[in-house]
Formats: structure tokens, sequence, C-alpha cells
């Protein structure tokens, strides 16, 4: 699949994936806030206490889609994580670089409608329903992967 430069602001296609895809026990609640939707951390089970942004707030927070069928504010996912941005979970996404999310489409085709903005204009951004057509993996920093999640 060729992606027309200017539907990616100079961004990596790697970066832009992360942007609009369905949450992970969080979701917003305004256009800087959020709230953790279960009580449990989706990597390890402890108690979530912070929601993690999947795309680095210093990329910002949104990115503006433009697709021929359309144009959407994309934002980041959230995750329910334990600790914070220094503790548990949340710090192996953060200091250490422990963890790292990827969305991983089901097929070409699924990846093709979402560039195209196709699934865009059945399905809102970060719409739970999207996991039919993709999954969050979860990878520690040796590659190994550890969680499948929205299978």
């Amino acid at each position: 699949m060729i992606l027309d430069a200017g539907q990616l602001r100079g961004w990596t296609k790697e970066r832009a994936e992360l942007y609009g895809k369905p949450h992970l026990g969080a979701r917003y609640t305004g256009r800087r806030s959020y709230e953790l939707l279960q009580p449990r951390c989706c990597v390890c089970g402890r108690r979530a206490q912070s929601c993690h942004h999947v795309a680095h707030r210093s990329w910002g927070l949104e990115f503006p889609l433009v697709t021929p069928n359309g144009t959407w504010k994309l934002r980041s996912p959230l995750f329910a994580l334990c600790g914070s941005g220094t503790t548990g979970c949340h710090n192996l996404f953060h200091g250490g670089a422990g963890l790292k999310a990827e969305w991983r489409w089901r097929s070409e085709v699924y990846e093709e409608a979402w560039w195209s903005g196709e699934l865009l204009q059945v399905y809102e951004p970060h719409h739970p329903s999207l996991y039919e057509y993709g999954y969050w993996v979860i990878t520690d920093r040796y590659g190994n992967e550890m969680i499948r999640e929205g299978k």
C-alpha cells in the first residue's frame, strides 16, 4: 500500500498508525481529560492507577488524517495501566522503554480501508468494533510478544 505523503504529514506510518485505534480500559471524557474504565492494568492485572497515551504526548495530541473519503482528527489511544510514568507498567512504556504497543491489522484489506477513510466513515475513531479489523500487540524490549489485546 502506498500512502500519500500529505496523509502522513511527514510522520512515519508506524507513528501515524498509533492514532485513532481502540482504547484498552480507558477513554477520553473531554478535550484533555480521560478516565479509567477498568480496575485492572491491561498488561499485568494489578490495580490500574493511570491512563497511558500510546502515542507520545510530545508528538501532539491529535493526528489529522486526510483521506479520499474525508478528514478526521485522530487522538492517541489510552491504556489503563498500573503505576505512573515512573513506576509499574506505565514506567515500562516510558522510563526504560521496556514495553512497546503496536497496532496490527488482520488483513491488508482492512489496513487499506483505514487509510482510505472507509472504516472511519462507518466507525468513529477508537470505536471498540475496530477490534474486528485489528488488535494491539505489546512486546518487551527484546521483541517478545507479551500480550495480544482485542483478539
